[in-house]
């Protein structure tokens, strides 16, 4: 028996060592499917065999898991993709947004440039109308004063010849009842003659003064030399007026000479006036004119306004495009970075459950083996 032991003994030592291996293949699959087996514990064949299925189950587990892991992976690795094409999709459209809204700023800017000088072209117009405004004024207010005088010597001038009037009047007055008494006294001459003359034929030419006819001739002759008496008296004062009349004619000579001078200065002054006047009214067109221009470019500057606001507007909308569109490419590309690192971290576990499954399989594998190749000694040495 002994000997028969002896014998036997390497037999069991391959028994024990493919025991021990299966022990070795029990614990992994403890570390899954929590069955707990003494690491001492020799197993029998059928459980080597039980041990070997369920290793095999866990390593099909092993391998479905590594599978969905990769699975997981490529569908991260997918994903990603979509997101690298999205970041780089929206990238583009924030660079062409941001292309349009700095040449929309660019825009704006020249349109600023061009509704500036609008600005100082319409300010210098209006400048430039309200200095010629201040022009014609001034020249109205000195057409007013020329227009004034003018008037005040044309008052002058025609009180003044009123008054020669009234003299020249008077004069005439006084030269027409001179030249009356004047006749007056030719015509009474004329009588005193031809009664003289009749009364020296009556009184025989002084001979016989006491005749009736001359008598009574006498009588007229007397009232006629009293009569002429008269008149001569009344041409005296006549000659007088006259006089007077031409002393004061004279008296208005420089008057009149001044009065002339006046007319002569009104007209100077309302020839004054009235190129002051036309001065006035060209610098008065010459700033409408301006003013004209100025209202037109006011109407541009409206324009440019309601232009500037629409561009500022287009400005912002491409502006918040290309934020949006960047912020949505970096997102992108931050999911892109996560789903690759996830990617990697699922062929990682995959790679471990395989490598698992794999050591799993090669002990389950190596233990039944090795249990084979102790029963085939055990059967062969009995």
């Amino acid at each position: 028996n002994f000997a028969a032991s002896r014998a036997m003994a390497p037999s069991v030592m391959k028994l024990g060592a493919a025991a021990l291996v299966l022990v070795g293949v029990a614990m992994v699959a403890y570390s899954v499917s929590y069955e707990v087996s003494r690491p001492d514990e020799l197993l029998s064949p059928l459980q080597v065999g039980r041990y070997a299925v369920r290793a095999e189950r866990q390593s099909g587990d092993y391998d479905q898991k590594a599978e969905r892991q990769i699975a997981f992976a490529t569908d991260n690795d997918n994903a990603a993709s979509g997101e690298r094409d999205l970041a780089a999709k929206e990238e583009k459209r924030a660079r062409d947004s941001a292309y349009l809204a700095a040449d929309v700023k660019s825009r704006i800017d020249k349109i600023l440039e061009e509704g500036r000088d609008q600005v100082n072209q319409a300010t210098k117009l209006k400048s430039k109308a309200g200095r010629l405004q201040e022009m014609a004024a001034e020249l109205l207010s000195k057409g007013k004063s020329e227009k004034e005088t003018a008037a005040a010597l044309k008052a002058k001038y025609y009180k003044t010849m009123d008054d020669y009037g009234k003299a020249v009047t008077e004069i005439d007055k006084s030269t027409q009842k001179a030249q009356m008494i004047l006749d007056q006294m030719n015509a009474q001459s004329l009588t005193l003659a031809q009664i003289a003359t009749e009364y020296g034929t009556a009184s025989d030419h002084g001979k016989d003064p006491g005749a009736a006819a001359a008598t009574a001739l006498k009588a007229q002759l007397q009232q006629a030399q009293k009569d002429l008496a008269a008149i001569t008296a009344q041409k005296a004062q006549a000659d007088e007026d006259t006089k007077n009349a031409r002393k004061l004619a004279d008296q208005y000579q420089p008057l009149i000479i001044q009065a002339e001078k006046d007319k002569r200065g009104s007209d100077f002054h309302f020839q004054e006036f009235a190129h002051l006047t036309q001065q006035a009214d060209s610098l008065q067109n010459r700033a409408d004119a301006l003013l004209a221009r100025a209202d037109s470019i006011d109407g541009l500057i409206q324009s440019t306004q309601q232009e500037l606001a629409s561009k500022r507007k287009n400005f912002e909308h491409y502006k918040n495009r290309a934020q949006t569109e960047m912020a949505i490419s970096l997102q992108a590309e931050d999911k892109e970075a996560l789903l690759r690192k996830q990617a990697r971290e699922a062929r990682y576990k995959a790679a471990e459950l395989s490598d698992k499954a794999r050591r799993l399989r090669a002990l389950a594998q190596k233990g039944v083996n090795n249990v084979m190749e102790s029963t085939q000694d055990i059967q062969q040495e009995s």
